[in-house]
């Protein structure tokens, strides 16, 4: 090993290990087993480096807890990733081995790392955390850490696959990505359960599953079902212990059924064409050999035809999904219009040649140059006089009437209370009159039913002490495991441009206050969420977000990396190599589904598409070493 790596890796299994306890230290809620839980995976990763680049796309649909935590810059999922780093790169230097690639992974985070201080650059103090909003420059560490993540794995992931096969690396890395869709569908069976219904089909209802950075819209469940689509076609044609292959057909028409409930026509075509172009590569490689493989199963067809059916009674009958349909011309109007707008964010040289920064299109200084309106908006700050306490804004007066509703609202989860009404308490100020809306409603996340509402008017007049009382979530809301982290508090200024500034905020039911932080002591427990309107969060183009972001040096740069890995990796799929085959119709799969969905701005699931391209380079790699060995 050489001198500079021997002294790079200790410095970052160090990085690592001490921003994984500061952050594990800090939890909102559970402290005391998120610090000891991250310390003994660090140990388990450097004990065996192989289990943390497993355990990566196995958890990381469930390590999110943002509605409970008030997290925005940071999750769960990051603890797991600095862990396995730290452990990771400890072992390697404990070793004194020298992974491969570790000159394009220093290189890759260089370069990731300016995009990050370009975007973060100007932030202040109190615009730094793990409560920061979307709209603050810190949210260019949220955007970032999706790509970082990736970058930081090459390494690991390369010494992964030095240890054992190539082909039994890659097939490991797939069978743990499908046990982490695994939750995934489980979480969208207990939320259409819970509402609007498991064989409701016409209630205008899109499934959110675990995926709560989708609180301001966003596709995060969309990129992360086209991602893990055709490996269950590979899992399909794998030798599969007695018994496992009806439980896979089982699990293959439930993920189907996930896909089709998002109601997503870009799920729906992205995830079809790249299980296609799967099957056709399959195919084409397997052209003129029969093998148990090539041969079609009798169960096959059986699983086939009722995938048809559940797609016919999503498309042939009068569902959610055709009125969708019907909407398509008038939707991708909207949209043209949201890109071509998106796109006067660069009005220097200097813009369209480096970007207005990574992770700064949601930023109200973009915003208001675009003249989008704000539907609302939620900090945690100090007063001009010195106190401390939150404020929570109305929408932008253009946006007044232009949909029904409400647009913005802060939330927090709560405990049902049965029998016992609950009292409402504010002490607050504002800068005029206006009315605002409590809501005690059942919701998963973007569709809040059953619920107990009541508005509260506030004056102009200092600093005001007001009071209500409000009914629960209505009846029908039984507790039950499926009820469980589904009752939510939330508050949403009705009036265009108030703004209304709050030091507590109380609510009791039974004779406690069940609403956590209530003086505001930072943002822990409150959590923003958006409704029926989403433009200034994304630009639902993946690389259009990367030309207003990053510029054209950052899309040529993103474009250059995506063709040299598919070039090399279609080389390995020419050469006869069958692994590549999932890599290449994953990865073309989420390419198309970018032309009309942002990914970035999602970082668990951008930082699972990185792995899988980091992934596809080091086949293609291989495969282009073996042939130069020949």
């Amino acid at each position: 090993m050489s001198h500079a790596v021997r002294r790079v890796f200790p410095v970052i299994a160090a990085s690592s290990l001490a921003a994984g306890v500061c952050l594990a230290a800090g939890h909102p809620l559970w402290p005391q087993f998120a610090l000891p839980a991250f310390l003994c995976f660090a140990w388990l990763s450097a004990t065996w480096p192989r289990l943390g680049i497993l355990a990566l796309p196995a958890l990381l649909p469930v390590l999110d807890f943002a509605p409970w935590t008030g997290w925005l810059m940071v999750e769960e999922f990051d603890l797991l990733v600095l862990a396995t780093l730290a452990g990771g790169y400890f072992r390697i230097w404990l070793d004194g081995s020298d992974p491969r690639h570790a000159g394009s992974a220093r290189w890759l985070v260089i370069a990731i790392v300016c995009l990050i201080g370009w975007g973060v650059g100007g932030a202040s103090m109190r615009d730094i955390g793990a409560f920061a909003g979307y709209a603050t420059p810190t949210n260019a560490l949220r955007v970032g850490k999706g790509l970082l993540w990736p970058a930081l794995l090459l390494p690991l992931l390369a010494a992964s696959r030095d240890a054992f096969p190539p082909p039994e690396t890659l097939a490991r890395f797939f069978w743990a990505s499908l046990l982490g869709s695994v939750w995934v569908v489980l979480a969208i069976v207990w939320e259409r359960a819970f509402f609007p219904g498991l064989l409701d089909i016409r209630a205008p209802y899109r499934t959110v599953g675990p995926f709560w950075e989708m609180n301001h819209g966003g596709a995060a469940l969309d990129v992360y079902l086209v991602l893990i689509a055709p490996l269950l076609a590979w899992a399909w044609r794998r030798p599969l212990p007695s018994g496992g292959r009806p439980f896979l057909g089982l699990f293959i028409l439930a993920f189907v059924y996930a896909c089709l409930t998002t109601f997503s026509r870009g799920v729906a075509f992205a995830a079809s064409g790249a299980v296609i172009l799967h099957g056709l590569l399959h195919a084409w490689q397997a052209r003129g050999r029969v093998s148990a493989e090539t041969r079609v199963r009798p169960v096959s067809l059986l699983i086939i035809a009722l995938v048809g059916i559940e797609i016919f009674l999503v498309f042939g009958t009068d569902s959610f999904m055709n009125g969708r349909l019907r909407q398509t011309r008038r939707d991708f109007g909207g949209r043209l219009a949201h890109w071509e707008r998106a796109l006067g964010a660069l009005k220097s040289p200097a813009d369209r040649l480096f970007g207005v920064g990574l992770g700064r299109f949601p930023s109200h200084r973009v915003q208001r140059e675009l003249a989008v309106p704000l539907p609302g908006g939620f900090e945690v700050t100090e007063f001009a006089d010195g106190a401390r306490g939150a404020r929570l804004s109305g929408p932008d007066a253009s946006l007044n009437g232009a949909s029904p509703g409400r647009f913005f609202a802060v939330s927090q989860r709560i405990e049902l209370v049965r029998g016992a009404p609950y009292r409402f308490f504010m002490k607050a100020r504002s800068n005029r009159s206006g009315r605002m809306q409590l809501w005690i409603c059942a919701s998963h996340l973007l569709y809040p039913s059953h619920c107990g509402t009541r508005i509260l008017s506030f004056g102009s007049a200092g600093w005001q002490e007001r009071g209500a009382l409000l009914s629960g979530p209505a009846p029908r809301l039984e507790p039950s495991w499926r009820a469980r982290g589904h009752v939510v508090f939330l508050a949403s200024v009705l009036t265009p441009g108030a703004v209304l500034e709050i030091s507590e905020m109380r609510l009791e039911a039974g004779g406690d206050d069940l609403l956590s932080n209530s003086r505001f002591d930072g943002a822990r427990r409150w959590f923003p969420q958006s409704f029926h309107y989403f433009l200034p969060w994304h630009v639902d183009n993946l690389y259009l977000e990367l030309l207003v972001e990053t510029g054209v040096v950052g899309l040529l740069a993103f474009l250059c990396v995506v063709f040299h890995v598919f070039r090399r990796l279609f080389r390995a799929y020419l050469a006869g190599n069958a692994l590549p085959i999932e890599l290449l119709s994953s990865g073309a799969g989420v390419l198309a589904l970018g032309a009309i969905v942002s990914v970035l701005d999602m970082p668990r699931v951008a930082a699972l598409a990185g792995s899988f391209l980091v992934s596809s380079a080091l086949a293609g790699c291989e495969e282009g070493r073996d042939v130069r060995r020949g």
